[in-house]
């Protein structure tokens, strides 16, 4: 599965403008095969972005998506529009690709945790993944990690955990993350990667 992101970070007193032209980008990846997901980031590293997700099940599925969005009428105007009055700093898209877990599109809260790796260490990362897998099968909660295919830093990992709400969320550090298993996981964690960058996601409807 490849995932591709752009993050807008608003201008002030333009959250409504990026929010409406963020609607329009997700139904344009959408109506070109994209499984599309808006996030704001509520706490954590670039807090009150803009994500704008888009799933595929295949590169060539993205990339050729691409193309027919590049040549739609609609993300013309949309891309005029920007150009002519900018309400915000956007980046991206960047690439990545799932190597491990997966999540459930139901879920409206996820938290990421961006460790810088080197490949080298990618089997023992999916070892500690494993046992995070197995800590948490009887937990309300859903674990995908991913690396960068397509992005400004090739050296990283990023693990998600998905949860149904923000309330589940904050239950789920208390009892899982605070717990010592998960701890002396973080630790071991540590000779692997550096863990160097986390945030909070609520999806937006």
């Amino acid at each position: 599965m490849f995932i591709s992101r752009r993050i807008a970070r608003p201008h002030p007193g333009k959250i409504d403008l990026v929010m409406d032209r963020t609607h329009q980008l997700a139904g344009i990846l959408s109506r070109h095969g994209a499984s599309t997901r808006i996030s704001r980031v509520v706490a954590g590293a670039g807090a009150g972005d803009i994500h704008v997700y888009a799933r595929y099940d295949t590169m060539a599925a993205g990339t050729g998506a691409n193309v027919a969005m590049m040549n739609d009428p609609a993300y013309k105007k949309l891309t005029s529009e920007r150009g002519a009055n900018p309400a915000a700093d956007v980046t991206g898209p960047e690439v990545f690709r799932s190597i491990w877990g997966g999540m459930n599109p139901s879920d409206t809260v996820r938290m990421h945790r961006t460790y810088a790796m080197q490949r080298s260490n990618m089997k023992a990362a999916i070892g500690l993944l494993e046992e995070i897998g197995t800590l948490m099968k009887d937990e309300p909660v859903t674990v995908m990690a991913g690396i960068p295919v397509l992005a400004s830093r090739m050296d990283t990992m990023t693990v998600v955990y998905g949860f149904a709400d923000m309330h589940d969320f904050g239950e789920g550090v208390d009892r899982i993350g605070m717990s010592p298993e998960f701890q002396d996981i973080v630790t071991r964690a540590d000779e692997v990667g550096t863990l160097f960058e986390s945030r909070v996601l609520q999806a937006i409807s």
